[in-house]
């Protein structure tokens, strides 16, 4: 006689990007032992590698992370690891005072992080009164392509897989039909204002993020910490 296997629960969420509605389960033991072997390995592209073959798992296939905006995948993850191990999690974090090298412990609601898409972006960026840049957030294997690059080194790959169109009086390019190389033609004659513009588009985007509040365990100090991204609830 076989031994009985258990169904696991299904859930159902809204992904706050995309707005791509997600069926998901609960990860299992098999599943947490990856992610915790990536963890122990402290590299972020093991990581993130982890977490998107739990989602594919979770999700019976039916997501690729590596397709998701980062926010996405960040969000996805923690609302999975909320339904498995438990709605709060508890972090250890440094002191704020500069000369103390304590730590203090923090309780955190899972159900209670969300990304702020209040202030999303239009997509489209001005660059100047007859020339517009449409963009899309970088998904999950495009920041992976950047990791371990430096800023100067990853500004022209980030800049072609996250513009898509680009809008003159007269046509709409689709930079999908454009080599490489003619796209980092345009980049450079970019102004340093424009160049800012699609800067600034980059650095309001919506990130996974919680603001915390703990006691520093030797000073008793009372700190606040924001904490953001994958690594900060992984």
């Amino acid at each position: 006689m076989a031994l009985p296997i258990q169904a696991a629960p299904k859930y159902n969420l809204t992904l706050p990007i995309t707005n791509k509605k997600v069926s998901y389960r609960p990860f299992l033991v098999k599943e947490q032992r990856s992610l915790l072997l990536a963890r122990e390995s402290e590299s972020t592209t093991d990581v993130f590698e982890a977490v998107c073959d739990m989602i594919s798992s979770v999700t019976n296939g039916k997501v690729d992370a590596m397709k998701l905006p980062v926010a996405d995948l960040e969000y996805l993850f923690l609302q999975i690891r909320a339904k498995s191990v438990g709605e709060t999690a508890d972090v250890s974090l440094a002191c704020t005072e500069k000369e103390c090298s304590g730590f203090g412990q923090a309780s955190i609601d899972l159900n209670s992080v969300e990304v702020d898409v209040s202030g999303l972006e239009d997509n489209r960026v001005e660059l100047s009164e007859t020339l517009i840049v449409e963009m899309q957030a970088p998904t999950t294997a495009t920041a992976l392509k950047m990791e371990g690059l430096d800023e100067a080194e990853s500004i022209k790959p980030m800049l072609r897989s996250c513009m898509t169109r680009i809008f003159d009086e007269d046509s709409v390019y689709e930079l999908s039909e454009y080599r490489d190389s003619e796209i980092d033609d345009f980049i450079e004659s970019m102004t340093v204002s424009q160049f800012e513009k699609i800067s600034d588009w980059f650095t309001n985007l919506p990130t996974l993020k919680h603001d915390v509040e703990y006691t520093c365990g030797v000073c008793k100090t009372r700190c606040s910490r924001t904490l953001e991204g994958l690594n900060s609830f992984f």
